[in-house]
C-alpha cells in the first residue's frame, strides 16, 4: 500500500520543484510512501492552495513575491491544512532573522547542497509513514550531527508493543513523538537504558514504564495480580527488557548498528548523564492501565557520558 503524501513548494521560479521532484520520485519509489507535489508561486498563491488541500509538509523559499510580507507564512501553524506540516525554510537570511512561525524548522541556508535538502525530505516523509516524527535540528548541519536512523526507533518500537503483547498487554496506544531535553528525569519508575552506536550516530535508548503499566506486565509474567511495586516484583524490569531489546538487536544489527546489554534503573525521576549539546526526543504510549515511554537521546559526535 502507498501512502499519499503532499507537499507544498512555495517557489516562484520553479528551482525548488526542479531540484527536488524527479529525486523523491525516484528515492522513494519502493518505500511506500508516494510523494505529491504542489507549487505556488508566491505567498498569496500558497494561502489559496492551503485552503482547499492538506499538505504534510511545506518547503518554502523566503525571497519569493507577497511571502514574508502577506500572511501566509505568518498562519501556518493555525490554517487547519498546514498546521501539522512539516516546515522546511530554504533562505539568502540568517535563522535568527526568519519570523518566528519558520523558526521550528529544518533550515538551509543558501546556496543550499541538493543532496542535504533531498535527503532532510526523504528522513522527514519516512518518520512520518512510520508514526515517527523526529526532534527537528535548526541546521542541516546539525541534522547531520544528530540524524537517527528511523529504522532503529521503530524496531524498538514493534519489538516492545510485541513483547507486551505476549505478556498480554494488548491495548497499546502510541501517541505524537516530540522532542525532550535529555537532561530531564526519565517519565518512568521503573526504566531500562542501552546505549547505541553507529557510523553516523552514538547515544541511548531507554524504556521507562510507570507503576501501572509496569505493574499490569509484570503481574501476567508472575502470574499474580501486582498491585505495589517491590523488590521482589522489580527484578523482572530485566528480563522485560532484556527480551524486547533482544527482538530489537537482530534487526538493528543488520543496519551497522551495535548495542550494548540494557542496564536497569528503579525509581522515579532518574536522570541518565549526557554531554552538553545532546539532542533527545520522547515517543509516550499509553496503556489500558498507565503509560510508558521510549526516550532516544544523540551525543554529540565524539562526545560520551
Amino acid at each position: 500500500m502507498n501512502y499519499r503524501k503532499n507537499i507544498l513548494i512555495v517557489d516562484n521560479n520553479c528551482e525548488l520543484e526542479q531540484l527536488v521532484k524527479e529525486p523523491l520520485l525516484k528515492q522513494l519509489k519502493d518505500s511506500g510512501v508516494s510523494p505529491v507535489v504542489v507549487r505556488a508561486k508566491d505567498g498569496a498563491e500558497a494561502a489559496i492552495k492551503s485552503e482547499n488541500q492538506r499538505f504534510d509538509m511545506v518547503l518554502i523559499d523566503t525571497e519569493v513575491p507577497r511571502l514574508m510580507d502577506g500572511g501566509f507564512v505568518y498562519g501556518l501553524h493555525t490554517y487547519k491544512n498546514t498546521q501539522d506540516a512539516e516546515l522546511i525554510v530554504v533562505s539568502q537570511r540568517e535563522a535568527t532573522d526568519l519570523p518566528d512561525s519558520l523558526k521550528k524548522c529544518k533550515f538551509f541556508k543558501k546556496p543550499v547542497s541538493p543532496a542535504e535538502l533531498i535527503s532532510a525530505m526523504i528522513s522527514i516523509l519516512n518518520a512520518e509513514h512510520h508514526g515517527v516524527v523526529k526532534d527537528a535540528p535548526a541546521t542541516a548541519a546539525a541534522a547531520t550531527k544528530y540524524a537517527v536512523d528511523v529504522r532503529v526507533i521503530n524496531a524498538v518500537i514493534q519489538a516492545t508493543t510485541k513483547v507486551l503483547g505476549q505478556f498480554g498487554v494488548t491495548s497499546v496506544k502510541m501517541d505524537k513523538a516530540g522532542p525532550r531535553s535529555p537532561h530531564e528525569p526519565l517519565l518512568g519508575e521503573v526504566s531500562s537504558v542501552v546505549d547505541i552506536q553507529s557510523q553516523t550516530f552514538q547515544g541511548f535508548l531507554c524504556v521507562s514504564f510507570d507503576k501501572g503499566s509496569y505493574l499490569e506486565v509484570v503481574s501476567t509474567m508472575l502470574m499474580e495480580e501486582q498491585t505495589e511495586l517491590n523488590a521482589d516484583n522489580q527484578d523482572a524490569v530485566g528480563e522485560i527488557n532484556n527480551i524486547i531489546f533482544g527482538n530489537a538487536k537482530a534487526e538493528i544489527s543488520n543496519f551497522g548498528v551495535k548495542m550494548t546489554v540494557p542496564r536497569v534503573l528503579l525509581g522515579a525521576n532518574q536522570v541518565v548523564p549526557c554531554a552538553q549539546g545532546s539532542a533527545g526526543m520522547m515517543i509516550p504510549f499509553n496503556t489500558s492501565k498507565g503509560k510508558f515511554y521510549i526516550v532516544v537521546v544523540a551525543l554529540p559526535v565524539g562526545k560520551s557520558e
